[in-house]
């Protein structure tokens, strides 16, 4: 398999981070437990599934890439939870284009979903179609992880298809052979025997499959979960942008266990999506598809320049949405009737359309990517709004004025997904358009608005920011024929001539409303400038970095948007020095490899110490165990779970090596070289013997003993990081310095959270639009408050914790996001970490740390940490004096 370079981005992995967190915790108290714990939140039985089971849905928006998260979830499953390496995994796909493309990416060696699935399983992958499945072998099976890809209609019992997953196959009876009474009595018999009905239902039963319901909003009836327990599943994952939160039984609708979310803000600062949407109606379809032609028309003008610069190929792409066909009106404008508009009266090559519906799809077996592809233009209804993906859609054009909720939610989200998941130089490349036939531009926004939440799963307060309704459009006016005249553009290569051909381009309606000054190098627009006409300026003249805001105030100006001045006034850009240290003759960033050689010889330290960490419980013990009723059925259900895992596969005899390497493979070490680890690996479980275990009694608990030993390392680590850090400021503290060179940025653009605040108190000082994860109340608030309402701080920024893009020191063990920073009025830089009384004390590092850093600073930056609520020293530290 050849080499795949992936690498996961940080909102991934902070789910499958807290994916793992919550199995290790399921591990050791049940799904239902460990779910309370971590959120605090309520926990929602799945109906007709064993009580225990563990249940929850990772939350990520349209773009954010879920499949991919799926396939690393089965290795985090593996080995914390199921306790095998040989996982079987039901994964549910809502559509058979989903269905198609995800077998095909996980069957595919140099695939990243594939190299997901090799990272923990290596070559040991069978992935397979329900149909495989009806006839996969028992190497299949057993030999490693099994994936099984399906539409969860294909396992109902109702359906005739469905059936032959409950029927006798003569090519499964080996997966029954061998089995004990226990394992039999699980299974369904063939009537009048004891014989196990050689079955795909059965077998799944078998294996206990980890169940992945990819779009899970659609699997959500009793009927979708009572099919999923016929199969006995030892946990359930869900991904999905729009989970249910409405919890109501009696009415057939059952909550998700949201365990993450994902908030657009950070899909925007990964370079993920395009936003924002540029949204344009007009109330006759016409014009509004006259309006999308031109826009896209503008795109592949900006694309062909982006290439020429950077090599990258894009060619964007139109979707149209007609309206689906009706006796009763026969004047809609249905798929057939746009068709015939674009081609006889727009003019439009017909090799550049397709046509996607339920009974004609043109773009099958096509790559719209590729080069040599001409497509330009798809119409269709609703028929893209699941398994279709490609970013060079940027423009979506719905004809039909829509007063409900319609299929346009459903598709939004094919317009958002980035190209490359990078950047382009012309802004006009990283945003989407929308255009919609609509007599109120505020209904369309809401409708748009109401599609990125409940389409696309965006959270509401944002959706909110990426469509902004502006009242007074007056498409039924005359046009005013007053002229607005822009600021000055500093920019030596603009040039009459080079305007003059950028404004030679545009269409008609906005080229005889525009002028260009060369000797003020000022731009000129008659009348009201439309939003159309602003998306259509900026498109034209992306070449030009200094265009776009230059438009954007002309724009404002033109329609007397007196309110909207704030969001125009240019900001100075919020610059944050980072602790650096001086090795050998460089000032590098601050980390752990300046106090931390490596690697480790973790083969030195004392193994003895598992002899007070590691123990073998007695599982006919285990019903006695104080909890509550409810905790020793989830207990139960984990450990008699992972016995019948254990029970599937016959293990070959244990010795001391192969039960030390199996040790090593499972704990994480990249601080270790794997000799040293084995070494002390060895040690422990030679200790373990010596001390009167038995070497099978040690295989038998093997995972137990892997957690025991996982845990002393890390202590371990844990030990020597904190001395080496304490010994570096007691013998190097002068090598401690900033710089320029190693600021980091606070932008719009790359400004990451979770959750975007939803108070009731307004602040008027934040540097960005949003803020990000901020209580509405709390001693934290009040801390925000105060640095908002502050004399002598001109900018503050909610520092979002384990954000790439976030402010950080290091600590002995990990890196510290402090809560805020401010840009005061004399340009130096505060740094406040609020702590709660109870907490001081045992954050001293923290405060050590931030000291250093201001300290190397020369002035230009301050640090405190306020407890109790006494914020006067943040006025002690700027200096109210």
């Amino acid at each position: 398999m050849a080499a795949v370079n992936f690498e996961l981005k940080e909102y991934q992995e902070a789910s499958l981070g807290a994916f793992r967190q919550y199995l290790k915790q399921a591990d050791l108290h049940g799904g239902e437990t460990a779910y309370v714990l971590q959120t605090k939140l309520p926990f929602y039985q799945a109906p007709y599934v064993a009580d225990g089971t563990p249940y929850v849905c990772l939350r990520v928006p349209t773009g954010g890439g879920k499949t991919i998260m799926g396939a690393y979830a089965v290795g985090i499953a593996a080995k914390e939870f199921l306790h095998v390496a040989n996982p079987m995994v039901l994964w549910l796909v809502p559509s058979t284009p989903i269905l198609e493309q995800t077998v095909a990416a996980l069957k595919n060696q140099d695939h990243p979903y594939r190299a997901a699935l090799a990272k923990d399983f290596g070559r040991n992958i069978s992935v397979l179609t329900k149909s495989e499945a009806l006839a996969m072998s028992r190497a299949d099976a057993e030999g490693g992880a099994c994936i099984i890809v399906s539409t969860i209609q294909a396992f109902r019992i109702e359906e005739t298809d469905g059936r032959k997953v409950y029927e006798d196959a003569g090519s499964l009876m080996d997966h029954f052979s061998g089995l004990s009474e226990d394992q039999v009595a699980r299974l369904d018999t063939v009537e009048g025997t004891n014989r196990p009905v050689a079955s795909l239902a059965n077998l799944l039963k078998l294996h206990r499959p980890m169940v992945i319901v990819d779009e899970a909003h659609n699997a959500r009836s009793s009927l979708s979960f009572d099919t999923l327990a016929r199969f006995d599943p030892s946990l359930i994952l869900e991904l999905t942008a729009t989970p249910n939160v409405d919890h109501a039984p009696a009415k057939d609708k059952y909550a998700s266990n949201i365990l993450h979310s994902v908030s657009a803000a950070e899909l925007k600062a990964e370079q993920m999506i395009k936003l924002p949407i540029r949204l344009t109606t007009d109330r006759d379809w016409r014009k509004t598809v006259g309006g999308a032609l031109d826009s896209r028309n503008q795109l592949e003008e900006a694309a062909k320049a982006e290439q020429a610069e950077t090599g990258e190929y894009i060619r964007p792409i139109l979707l149209f949405q007609a309206q689906s066909k009706s006796q009763a009106d026969p004047h809609r404008i249905t798929v057939e009737a746009l068709q015939k508009y674009l081609l006889e009266d727009k003019r439009l090559p017909e090799n550049q359309i397709a046509v996607v519906t339920g009974n004609k799809t043109e773009i099958d077996g096509v790559d719209l990517k590729d080069t040599d592809c001409p497509i330009r233009y798809i119409i269709t209804v609703s028929k893209l709004k699941e398994g279709w993906d490609c970013p060079f859609a940027y423009v979506l054009c719905s004809v039909a004025e829509q007063t409900s909720k319609t299929a346009i939610e459903q598709i939004l989200g094919r317009v958002l997904r980035m190209p490359q998941a990078r950047l382009k130089r012309r802004d006009a490349l990283n945003r989407a358009y929308a255009y919609v036939a609509s007599q109120s531009f505020d209904d369309a926004a809401q409708r748009l608005r109401d599609g990125l939440v409940e389409g696309a799963g965006f959270n509401r307060l944002e959706a909110d920011e990426i469509i902004s309704p502006q009242a007074g459009l007056g498409f039924d006016k005359l046009a005013d024929e007053t002229s607005h005249e822009s600021d000055a553009i500093e920019d030596e290569a603009v040039t009459a001539e080079s305007v003059e051909e950028i404004f030679k381009r545009l269409p008609p309606s906005v080229k005889s409303r525009v002028s260009f000054n060369p000797e003020t190098k000022t731009v000129a627009f008659t009348g009201q400038m439309t939003r159309e006409g602003r998306n259509l300026l900026q498109l034209a003249t992306s070449k030009i970095p200094q265009f776009e805001k230059v438009i954007d105030r002309l724009y404002a100006k033109s329609n007397n948007f007196q309110e909207s001045a704030a969001a125009y006034e240019a900001k100075p850009p919020f610059i944050v020095p980072r602790l650096g240290f001086w090795k050998q003759g460089r000032l590098e960033l601050f980390g752990t490899e300046h106090f931390l050689d490596l690697p480790w010889r973790l083969d030195d330290c004392d193994p003895k110490t598992i002899l007070e960490r590691f123990k073998v419980i007695d599982e006919s013990q285990s019903g006695e165990i104080d909890v509550s009723d409810k905790g020793k059925v989830e207990i139960q259900f984990v450990r008699r779970m992972q016995g019948e895992l254990g029970a599937v596969i016959q293990e070959p005899a244990w010795t001391l090596p192969r039960l030390a390497n199996w040790l090593d493979m499972g704990i994480q070490h990249p601080d270790v070289t794997k000799p040293a680890a084995i070494l002390f690996i060895t040690g422990a479980i030679e200790a373990l013997i010596a001390s009167g275990f038995e070497l099978d009694v040690l295989a038998r608990n093997k995972y137990d003993l892997r957690k025991a030993l996982a845990g002393l390392i890390r202590d371990l680590r844990g030990e020597r990081e904190n001395g080496n850090y304490q010994a570096l400021f007691a013998s190097d503290a002068q090598n401690f310095a900033t710089s320029s060179d190693m600021a980091m940025i606070f932008d719009e653009a790359n400004y990451a959270y979770n959750q975007p605040y939803s108070g009731a108190t307004k602040f008027d000082k934040h540097y960005t639009s949003l803020i990000g994860d901020l209580k509405f109340e709390g001693e934290e608030f009040d801390c925000a408050v105060y640095l908002d309402r502050h004399a002598k701080v001109r900018y503050w920024i909610r520092n979002v914790e384990n954000k790439r893009t976030a402010f950080w020191l290091q600590l002995p063990t990990g890196k510290f996001y402090p809560d805020f920073v401010a840009m005061l009025d004399d340009g130096r830089i505060l740094v406040v970490e609020y702590k709660g009384a109870h907490l001081y004390e045992q954050e001293a590092p923290k405060r050590q740390i931030g000291d250093v850093w201001a300290e190397a600073s020369d002035g230009k930056c301050l640090f405190c940490m306020p407890t109790a609520r006494n914020f006067s020293i943040i006025d002690d530290v700027i200096g109210m004096n």
